[in-house]
Parts: C-alpha cells; sequence; structure tokens
C-alpha cells in the first residue's frame, strides 16, 4: 500500500535524523515536500504512526492516510509521480 505522511515539527531547532531515518526504513520511500513524504509499505497506518510517534516530540503534529488506489492529482516533481506511477498506478493523475 502507498501511505502519506505528513508532519509538524514545532520545536525549534528540531531533529529530524531520527524521523527521516525511521521513514526510510519503509521498502520504499520518497520525499515530495518538505514535510510531506510517500512510503510503499505492507504495514499499517497504525503501525507506521506509532513509528513515527516514537521519534517525534508531544507537541508535534503527525498525520498518515493510505492513498492505495485513489486518483490523484496535483503539482509536484516528476520524480514523485513516476515513483507513485512505479508503486500504485492509477489512471487519474496530472503531472
Amino acid at each position: 500500500m502507498i501511505l502519506s505522511i505528513s508532519y509538524d515539527l514545532n520545536k525549534d531547532g528540531q531533529n529530524y535524523t531520527d524521523l527521516y531515518d525511521t521513514i526510510k526504513t519503509a521498502p520504499g520511500y520518497i520525499r515530495a515536500m518538505d514535510s510531506y513524504w510517500f512510503i510503499s509499505s505492507a504495514e499499517s497506518v497504525k503501525t507506521w504512526s506509532d513509528r513515527l510517534l516514537a521519534v517525534i516530540d508531544k507537541n508535534d503534529n503527525l498525520f498518515i492516510v493510505d492513498i492505495t488506489g485513489q486518483s490523484r492529482q496535483g503539482w509536484i516533481g516528476k520524480d514523485v509521480w513516476e515513483w507513485l506511477k512505479k508503486h500504485d498506478p492509477v489512471k487519474s493523475h496530472t503531472y
């Protein structure tokens, strides 16, 4: 499945290393925007939420959604569209 991960780390000088390293444990991943990633994983949204909440602060924000098979449109890099097409091909997309 394809999960979208969005976050805001709210503390000044926040260390992103643990978060990035954890996201990169997914079988497939791509950073679409500064605080927005797509990952390919057989594990659930809850599993990923628990995993990521363990490496961020309590005052940070995290949102994860399963977008597998969903239509998508947007203005993001062609490399991100190609990654999405490779990991979850759907007919409705714009790039």
